[in-house]
């Protein structure tokens, strides 16, 4: 019952008694359920100074509902400070039986109140473990009041689910994002009896990328649990949107924009490579790359680099990423003559997998074998168990992916294709996607002494590790890929390798997590550029770079 339901009734109750009078009136918005209100104090502390003898209120149980209050209330009436008590739904008798009665009412008053608690947590209990989050679904959610269930919210789902998308690229940033979602999309909050239809704000967005929900989990009172609603992400995506948000060295979001911004780090101190637009006394304009510490103390000394330059230098990088042609023919032979023979590096692949997932599960035992001896802290114990608790989802994950997909020569092709084409596309592509592309290509970018440092990510490496035929290591005017009269002498020297050689190698390259995990992000960057590269590729031949078409 509300407080003006109560006082109204109270006012019924005393209309017409001229033998009462009303010292002081209180009304107490805080729970009878735990002592210290300070209200309520008030009031007794009056009664205790003599002001008043009495109390008039709707029920015992607005008075006390636990034992503290409660027993302070007998004890008055046990000194004759407080003398009489009237309730609109009870009748009292200032004597023993009636503080007897009293006193079993504040005590069934508590019993009311601790039981629904307990029934309460319980219920909650129960929609964890059955994989339903007990209070509100976040955006992209709803909650279904005829199942009890989360469901996905069509509309806004959609919404999240692209803005994942961008985070994931890797070319935009937080606030980036939040600039587009509302000057571009126009994207508005859920509307709700007494909130929404707003611009989402830039704090919602980081607790949104930082959501497990998102990614299947249930994050309750510091505990992940396995969630039962349909993920938006998969669990590797969710732990690389959560590397990415991590990162302390990117530069802060730019009101203008450079093709190569963000891209590379000083190789002096590792700071970010911002870029700068000079204008000359003649009226031409240059755009130079330099390190963010020329403006802190200590300045960094290193010099910037022309646009032009830096240009040239990555281009000559992408140049000796290719593979020389004859390489490209031979190796497609040779796949063709390995492809139906993958089924052991499935196998090999799930049990390398399940030992990673039993491992993961060890770390958590010993973990809990920890706090149990009292050698961890319980914040320290929390933060560990949840980053277990990810990683071992991550790896159930790909556990789980492993068994059903059939290892394939496609993201070795997928691979091929990005470093046949990734000069192509660099000579025309805009800012977003030259980044994705050197991104994907390249771990590490740097920059020193006017020189750029590429090296090559490892599937990469390891690619031409297994042709022996190019060296991926650019290095400013060092960058190089083997000369012509080279070529033909690792050919043969790989021509030399035995089909059984061939193939264990070759096993181990495609089963490579990491591998495959980069060509997924090669995927999304061909789909975005050159789609039709990607219709039949198990079957398609590898073509060098001549021969590869494009669609304008």
């Amino acid at each position: 019952m509300s407080l003006d339901s109560q006082s109204e009734e109270i006012e019924r109750l005393i209309a017409g008694e001229n033998d009462i009078t009303i010292v002081e009136r209180f009304e107490e918005s805080f729970s009878a359920k735990q002592p210290g209100r300070p209200i309520f104090d008030k009031m007794l502390q009056r009664i205790e100074n003599g002001d008043a003898e009495g109390i008039i209120a709707w029920h015992p149980d607005r008075l006390a509902r636990n034992s503290m209050d409660g027993g302070r209330i007998i004890y008055l009436l046990d000194q004759g400070k407080l003398m009489n008590m009237r309730f609109c739904s009870y009748t009292f008798e200032n004597s023993s039986q009636g503080k007897f009665m009293l006193n079993i009412i504040f005590g069934y008053s508590k019993y009311y109140v601790d039981s629904l608690s307990e029934n309460v947590k319980r219920g909650l209990r129960s929609k964890l473990r059955n994989g339903w989050q007990p209070n509100l679904a976040p955006i992209g959610y709803r909650n279904c009041k005829d199942t009890g269930t989360i469901i996905v919210d069509p509309h806004h789902f959609t919404s999240i689910k692209k803005m994942f998308a961008l985070l994931l690229a890797g070319q935009y940033t937080t606030p980036e994002i939040h600039r587009l979602i509302w000057e571009e999309w126009g994207y508005t909050t859920p509307i709700m009896k007494t909130r929404g239809g707003t611009r989402l704000a830039r704090s919602s967005l980081y607790r949104i990328f930082n959501n497990p929900f998102y990614a299947g989990y249930i994050r309750w009172k510091g505990q992940l649990h396995q969630g039962s609603h349909l993920p938006m992400l998969t669990k590797s995506e969710f732990e690389k949107a959560q590397r990415l948000l991590g990162r302390t060295s990117s530069p802060r979001p730019k009101r203008m924009s450079f093709e190569l911004g963000g891209v590379f780090k000083c190789g002096a101190c590792g700071l970010a490579v911002t870029a700068e637009r000079k204008r000359k006394k003649s009226g031409l304009e240059y755009i130079y790359y330099h390190c963010t510490r020329v403006h802190r103390s200590p300045k960094c000394v290193q010099p910037s680099i022309e646009e032009k330059e830096l240009t040239r230098q990555v281009m000559t990088f992408l140049d000796g990423v290719v593979l020389p042609e004859r390489i490209l023919k031979w190796f497609a032979h040779k796949i063709a003559q390995s492809k139906d023979d993958l089924s052991d590096v499935q196998f090999a692949l799930a049990k390398k997998l399940a030992a990673q997932v039993d491992s993961v599960k060890k770390q958590l035992s010993n973990l809990t074998d920890l706090r149990v001896r009292e050698m961890l802290a319980d914040d320290e114990f929390t933060a560990k168990r949840s980053k277990l608790q990810r990683e071992l989802g991550e790896v159930e994950e790909n556990a789980a992916k492993a068994k059903n997909r059939q290892v394939t020569f496609e993201p070795l092709q997928i691979l091929q294709i990005i470093s046949i084409r990734a000069k192509y596309w660099f000579s025309f592509a805009d800012a977003k996607t030259k980044q994705s592309i050197l991104n994907i290509l390249c771990s590490n970018p740097t920059i020193i002494d006017k020189k750029v440092r590429l090296l090559a990510r490892k599937p990469f490496v390891d690619m031409n590790h297994f042709f022996n035929c190019l060296n991926l290591r650019g290095d400013m005017d060092n960058v190089r890929s083997t000369p012509p009269c080279a070529k033909s002498t690792h050919t043969e020297n790989i021509a030399h390798l035995s089909q059984t050689d061939f193939q264990e190698k070759l096993k181990m390259l495609v089963a490579d997590q990491n591998f495959i995990k980069l060509a997924e992000e090669a995927r999304g960057l061909i789909e975005k550029i050159e789609p039709q590269l990607l219709k039949n590729i198990c079957d398609a031949k590898i073509q060098p770079a001549s021969k590869l078409t494009l669609t304008e």
